[in-house]
């Protein structure tokens, strides 16, 4: 096969199957097509125009858009009075808080640097951890199984030694179990480590793709002050029949109302012994208005479905840069000369011809996400826990699949520009071909990256620690820096490592389905990713093996 000319040369392949591909995929056949045609000595060329563009799945997107309004629209308009009322009206002057006295000065401004310095760290550790990936990803795979493995025997020591025997023998059966796995998988690992390395190789050619995941982040922040703000406005206040002290609840017609949390309840005090002085109570959904207690309720219908808009507002956010990294990525892949500006084009894809899709996928998850929430609270009810524990377990099982599912669906969207119903297929296909395969795979290297997450979290803590030790502040502060340390840095690597994650999955998908585009585009990679393969399977490479 020849790739690079500008001539198009196709013997017995469908021009439909070439007008549907993306700009990502302009050129390129799937891997059935390449394969018939190297079987049969037919010859490819690349395909210079651009394909018109089609939008999949349209209808769903419009719904989350018009889901999306209405979010916003509930909480600007309704939310945010809501809030402003219940503010007046326990500012009155009956409302007062007596804060507690101390000595202690609260280093604010040096606990806030501190913080920053602390995702400052993470951020530069998680961006370090993916350059030891790429140099070394095979030997960290190695490293952070065994690690695991030590992790689980020291805890069973430590239980041992504290008398905590059903603990200690959960770690030993872990730790046991992990050593089978690492033991049965060792072949697979040199190429879990070059897909490891290749995947670090292609995201670090785009540093926008790490801005972006931020960026992802700080909608995530956004999305739930709007949800927050939407079912503030979407509960309906009503005047509470009972309130509640220590000691009991008592219905509020018998009781003296007083502001929620006051701790100076002045001229209030009801001195009634057999009823006590009422307030609302701290732990329940009643606040402090306009001098009584209100509750607010919501129905089970309406708590259900915002539910899912929270799930579905989340999830999209996150499909759509899993999208982005696989767009980028495979164009790194498909293309000597990607571009001046491949993220922003993968971005444009994910967020108009295949926002539908996503949209799709998400609003699965999002369901089943949802229902496991309510079955959560419904189980408080101890009726029927144990069906509801059962049915639960099975639901969650299912989300995981769906959501291993949505993994390289979305690839297949972002890549091919598939719709959702043709890039499950298209996952159906590789699963029968590769299942165990794509399973080891991902499991490798997803240990190895949250091995990354977890150490990165570690060292910022230390770091947090060692910043809070050198200024001077008290035991408690430092404790705090340590904990925001160790916080700031386990996230700021999530963030950084499901870039690369993302990439993972966009490699495996075009080895499994193009490996010949990597060895015109990057023939050194390639060499190393099919040498890899071919330790694991024992053929010549992917001309075998695909």
């Amino acid at each position: 096969m020849q790739y690079g000319n500008s001539n198009v040369k196709m013997h017995g392949v469908p021009q439909a199957k070439f007008a549907q591909a993306t700009p990502v995929q302009t050129n390129l056949l799937n891997a059935k097509q390449a394969h018939a045609l190297h079987s049969q000595g037919g010859h490819v060329q690349q395909q210079q125009a651009a394909p018109a563009k089609k939008y999949n799945d349209v209808g769903f997107a419009v719904l989350f858009w018009a889901h999306l309004a209405l979010m916003v629209y509930l909480g600007v308009a309704k939310g945010l009075p809501e809030l402003n009322g219940t503010a007046d009206s326990t500012s009155t002057a009956d409302y007062k808080y007596v804060a507690p006295e101390t000595d202690v000065a609260v280093p604010g401004t040096e606990i806030m640097g501190g913080i920053v310095i602390c995702l400052i760290v993470g951020i530069c550790l998680a961006l370090g951890y993916v350059k030891l990936c790429l140099w070394w990803g095979e030997s960290l795979i190695h490293t952070s199984t065994r690690c695991m493995i030590g992790i689980y025997f020291i805890f069973a020591i430590l239980f041992f030694s504290s008398g905590y025997m059903g603990g200690a023998i959960l770690c030993l059966i872990c730790g046991g179990i992990t050593c089978c796995w690492y033991s049965c998988v060792q072949r697979h690992i040199p190429f879990a480590g070059q897909n490891l390395a290749v995947s670090c190789d292609a995201a670090s050619q785009f540093p926008t793709l790490f801005m972006v995941a931020f960026g992802a982040l700080l909608m995530n922040m956004v999305w739930n002050i709007i949800w927050f703000l939407a079912i503030v406005g979407v509960v309906e206040p009503s005047k509470s029949a009972v309130v509640t002290m220590p000691g009991g609840t008592y219905d509020s017609q018998l009781c003296t109302s007083v502001p929620a949390y006051s701790t100076d309840f002045g001229d209030n005090v009801c001195n009634d012994e057999q009823n006590g002085c009422c307030y609302c109570a701290l732990d329940s959904t009643t606040d402090f208005r306009e001098g009584a207690c209100y509750s607010s309720t919501m129905t089970q219908l309406t708590y259900f479905g915002m539910l899912v808009s929270f799930y579905w507002g989340s999830t999209v956010i996150s499909n759509v840069m899993h999208c982005v990294t696989a767009g980028a990525v495979a164009t790194w892949w498909f293309k000597s000369d990607v571009g001046s500006t491949p993220v922003f084009d993968s971005f444009y894809r994910a967020m108009t011809t295949s926002f539908g899709s996503i949209c799709l996928g998400s609003l699965l998850v999002a369901i089943l996400k949802a229902t496991r929430q309510m079955l959560r609270e419904a189980r408080k009810n101890r009726n029927a826990q144990m069906f509801l524990c059962i049915i639960e377990c099975c639901l969650s099982f299912i989300e995981s699949l769906l959501e291993y599912f949505n993994r390289y669906a979305f690839c297949y969207v972002a890549i091919y520009g598939y719709d959702f119903k043709a890039a499950g297929k298209a996952v159906f296909d590789l699963f029968r071909s590769k299942g165990w395969t794509t399973i080891i795979n991902d499991d490798l290297i997803d240990t190895a990256l949250s091995f990354g997450c977890m150490g990165c979290g570690v060292l910022t803590g230390f770091i947090g620690w060692s910043y809070s030790v050198s200024i001077g502040v008290s035991s408690d502060y430092q404790l705090v820096l340590f904990i925001c340390g160790l916080i700031a840095g386990f996230a700021m690597s999530q963030v950084t490592l499901n870039v690369i994650s993302s990439a993972v999955a966009t490699v495996f998908v075009c080895f499994a389905e193009n490996p010949a585009a990597l060895a015109n585009t990057r023939p050194q990679r390639f060499n190393q990713l099919n040498n890899a393969w071919k330790t694991y399977q024992g053929d010549n490479g992917y001309v075998g093996a695909f």
